[in-house]
C-alpha cells in the first residue's frame, strides 16, 4: 500500500505563540475564572523579553507574539480551573485565532489542500509541537506530537490539553471552510482515559483510544478531495508565498548559536553532546565551530551549560519529572554532578528551586 507523509521540522528552542492564537487561550481562562491578574503576572516575568518595561500586555502588530513557555503558564491555570481546559481552547477558535496561516486555509481548494499547510505554516501560529500528515489509500491520518523541550511527559494533563486543544481546532475550525460537519472516524490518545473521556466522544462524534503509541485523527481518505467553500486559487498562490516568505524570514534569524541550543537539548538526552558530535551534525568540524563559536565571544562549553541551566530550570516545573530523570536529560549521568553543577548555576539545589517555584504559582 502506498502512502505519502508530510511532517513539520522541529521546533526551536525558544518558542514562541501568535498573539492571536494566545489571545484564544486567555479569553477563555478568564472565562472559566481565572485572574486576569495571574495572567498579567506571567507576562511581567523575566522570561517576557518580548515586552518593554511599559508595555502591559503583548506588542501589537502581524508578528507580535508570547513565549511557549507563557502559554503553557497559562494552560496550568486553566487546568486548575477547568478540567476540560484544552477542550474548551480548542472549541472556542475562530479564524482569527491563526493570522495569516487561517487566511491561507480559507484559500485552499480541498481538504487535502488545507492539511497540509497546516503541516508546513503551524510554526507561523505555534512552536508548541509539530504536525504530521499520513495520507493513505482508505484512511488517514493528522498526526501532532507535543514538543518535547516544553512537555517531556508526552502522557502528562497539560500535553494531553494542549493536544486536545490543537484536535478541538482543526474539528471547529473545518465546518468554517467546507460549510458542513467535518467527519472523524477515530482519535488516538497517548495520555491515559480521563474521567470525563464521555465528553470528549460526544465533542467529536469519534471513536476515542487512549494509551496509544501516539496522537492521531483518522479519517476516511475519501473526504479529503472535498472542496473548500470559498477556496481561491489567485488568493492562494499570494498567500503561501506571503507565508513562505515569513517562513523563510524566520529560517533565516537561525544563526549558529540557535542553531546549536536547538540542536543540543535532543543530543543531550541522547548523551551525544560532545562538541564533536555537535558539529559533525551542523556539518562542520569541532574546530571550525568552536572558532566561529570564539569569533562571536562564546565558548561551546558555555552555551552548553547555559541549555542545560534553561533545561534543567524548565523541567524542574513540572512536579511528574523526577530529579533522577531531569539530571539524564540534561545531559548527567550521575544524579550529584547535576546537583552539584544547578547549585553553582543559580545558588540553590535542584529540590530548593523547585520548592520556590511551586510556592511562587500558589
Amino acid at each position: 500500500m502506498t502512502a505519502t507523509c508530510y511532517s513539520t521540522t522541529a521546533t526551536p528552542y525558544h518558542g514562541e505563540v501568535a498573539l492571536s492564537y494566545w489571545q484564544t487561550l486567555v479569553r477563555v481562562a478568564e472565562r472559566e475564572g481565572v485572574d486576569p491578574e495571574k495572567i498579567r503576572r506571567i507576562l511581567a516575568r523575566e522570561e517576557a523579553h518580548l515586552l518593554s518595561s511599559e508595555e502591559k500586555v503583548p506588542p501589537e502588530g502581524p508578528n507580535a507574539a508570547i513565549l511557549v513557555a507563557q502559554y503553557i503558564e497559562v494552560m496550568k491555570l486553566g487546568l486548575a480551573a477547568c478540567d476540560d481546559f484544552g477542550l474548551e481552547v480548542g472549541r472556542s477558535v475562530t479564524p482569527g485565532s491563526y493570522p495569516i496561516l487561517g487566511m491561507t486555509l480559507l484559500s485552499c481548494q480541498s481538504l487535502k489542500q488545507v492539511l497540509e499547510q497546516v503541516v508546513r505554516y503551524e510554526s507561523l501560529n505555534h512552536d508548541l509541537g509539530i504536525s504530521r500528515l499520513d495520507i493513505r489509500r482508505e484512511e488517514s491520518a493528522y498526526c501532532w506530537a507535543p514538543n518535547p523541550l516544553y512537555f517531556p511527559d508526552p502522557k502528562g494533563g497539560v500535553s494531553f490539553n494542549v493536544v486536545v486543544s490543537v484536535f478541538a481546532g482543526v474539528r471547529t475550525f473545518a465546518p468554517w471552510l467546507i460549510n458542513q460537519h467535518f467527519p472523524i472516524k477515530k482519535i488516538c490518545f497517548m495520555a491515559a482515559e480521563p474521567k470525563n473521556s464521555r465528553l470528549y466522544k460526544s465533542f467529536f462524534g469519534a471513536e476515542i483510544q487512549y494509551n496509544q503509541p501516539a496522537n492521531a485523527m483518522i479519517v476516511n481518505s475519501d473526504i479529503l478531495s472535498w472542496p473548500v467553500l470559498n477556496g481561491d486559487a489567485a488568493s492562494f498562490d499570494a498567500l503561501t508565498a506571503h507565508a513562505e516568505k515569513l517562513l523563510n524570514g524566520r529560517e533565516g534569524q537561525r544563526d549558529l548559536i540557535w542553531q546549536l541550543k536547538s540542536a543540543l537539548p535532543e543530543a543531550l538526552r541522547k548523551q551525544a553532546y560532545r562538541v564533536e558530535e555537535i558539529a559533525g551534525a551542523l556539518n562542520m568540524s569541532a574546530r571550525t565551530l568552536q572558532r566561529k563559536l570564539k569569533e562571536r565571544g562564546c565558548s561551546y562549553k558555555q552555551l552548553l551549560d547555559d541549555v542545560r541551566k534553561q533545561l534543567a530550570e524548565f523541567y524542574l516545573t513540572e512536579a511528574r519529572v523526577s530529579m533522577s530523570e531531569i539530571a539524564f536529560l540534561v545531559g548527567y549521568q550521575e544524579q550529584s554532578s547535576f546537583n552539584h553543577a544547578f547549585k553553582v548555576w543559580n545558588g540553590l539545589s535542584p529540590t530548593a528551586y523547585r520548592e520556590q517555584k511551586s510556592r511562587a504559582t500558589e
